[in-house]
């Protein structure tokens, strides 16, 4: 009896035939994480496989690569995966990425002010937090892309991630200075450290609300 995973591997085959280098190493390395998770049986892998390269070729003929069609990398593109396949559409797009970032940064920023303020020290200013905010979103953007690119092993990977971390922690630390000098006292207001810390937490609370209802991929 042919069970349908033997059917639809020869389509795919077929299919892959027609990828472009670069379009079938991504299908393969999907192909690698999706065997080496073991939570789907062989005939959903095929299926899986299948709607995923079915969809690359459809937009191969218009030049858009697997990487830029689904904006995440093989192993983000399992981990978003269900149990029934859902389609990459329903993960979350860059706007969202940059929000999960931002709470991140401003939530973890606003407990360690709160916290440092209790014991001595004043609270960092409402625009500096704003700023914080900014910038921890768009710096969550540039980080992830070059995260995806040291995961997947390529050549300088790592160390073209850790040049780019250091130069926007460089960046953060030189635009936060400048509002806190630039800025009037009275723009920048300074929280109680309390309401700082239960601030704070709320807002990485949201984070990770969101994060799982809208499926935000990790860094």
């Amino acid at each position: 009896m042919t069970t349908e995973a033997e059917t639809v591997k020869p389509q795919i085959d077929e299919m892959k035939s027609d990828l472009t280098k670069r379009n079938l190493q991504y299908v393969q390395e999907v192909e690698k994480h999706l065997r080496e998770l073991g939570q789907y049986g062989e005939e959903q892998q095929a299926n899986m496989i299948y709607e995923m390269t079915e969809r690359i070729l459809e937009n191969q003929k218009q030049g858009v690569t697997a990487r830029k069609l689904f904006d995440v990398t093989p192993t983000e593109y399992v981990k978003a995966l269900t149990v029934k396949a859902a389609p990459v559409g329903e993960t979350a797009g860059k706007w969202w990425i940059a929000l999960d970032g931002g709470l991140l940064v401003l939530g973890a920023m606003m407990l360690i002010s709160g916290v440092s303020a209790i014991f001595q020290g004043q609270t960092l200013g409402l625009a500096v937090l704003f700023v914080t905010f900014l910038v921890g979103g768009a710096a969550m953007m540039v980080l992830r892309k070059y995260a995806g690119a040291m995961r997947q092993g390529e050549k300088g990977g790592t160390w073209k991630y850790l040049v780019i971390a250091m130069v926007v922690i460089l960046v953060w630390m030189t635009i936060m200075t400048v509002v806190q000098v630039i800025v009037p006292a009275s723009w920048n207001y300074e929280m109680d450290p309390y309401p700082m810390v239960i601030v704070g937490a709320l807002l990485l609370v949201l984070r990770f609300y969101l994060k799982k209802k809208k499926n935000i991929p990790n860094l």
